[in-house]
């Protein structure tokens, strides 16, 4: 009996020690942090990544974001999904696609107040496009708003530095589309309406 002891005093020292360097080495991994890339300003879908958008942020854990060294490597793509502040990116989030595709153009608006809601509209909104009756029409009532684009999507809105309350907007809308919607509002006669996406 006493030929044992030895060993099983041996073992219990093995498993102190084992014990030991496995806690310090879980301690040491949970204390370490990585540098992960992190959305710091609003980027809507489809609208291109500049570096201002993004930042880097020190992380601990099994965290799922790309890499602080890949920043770089991001600027110049393409936001796939609406991007938030504080989001950590992933690369399912981002596209090298291009902004518009072969059927799609970006056509400027400008638009009065009054014609667009009242609170404005924002980045990403989805708008049908009017053609308002000419007010110098003879008859206005025969001329109701023709529906010239169903779904448009807004892509920049920004004030109207040449007329008050004024809006000046970039909508993507189908390519067949624009040069009757440009025609309209060179006419000031384009409506925007919110609908759903």
């Amino acid at each position: 009996m006493r030929e044992k002891r030895p060993a099983f005093v041996a073992l219990a020292v093995v498993l102190i020690v084992g014990l030991a360097a496995v806690g310090a080495y879980l301690y040491t991994q949970a204390g370490k942090k990585t540098p992960v890339v992190e959305v710091v300003n609003h980027i809507a879908a489809g609208h291109p990544i500049h570096r201002s958008d993004l930042s880097t942020v020190q992380v601990a854990g099994g965290v799922t974001a790309l890499g602080g060294a890949s920043l770089s490597s991001l600027v110049g793509q393409t936001a796939a999904v609406e991007l938030l502040p504080h989001t950590l990116l992933q690369r399912a989030m981002v596209t090298n696609a291009p902004t518009l595709n072969s059927a799609q153009a970006q056509v400027g608006v400008q638009v009065k107040p009054g014609q667009i809601p009242a609170d404005g509209l924002n980045v990403g909104d989805t708008v049908e496009v009017l053609q308002l009756p000419d007010k110098n029409a003879a008859a206005v009532r025969s001329s109701p708003s023709a529906v010239l684009v169903e779904t448009a999507a807004v892509y920049a809105s920004v004030p109207d530095p040449s007329q008050s309350g004024g809006t000046l907007l970039t909508l993507v809308v189908p390519r067949s589309d624009a040069a009757v919607i440009a025609m309209a509002s060179n006419a000031s006669l384009v409506a925007l309406v919110r609908v759903g996406p």
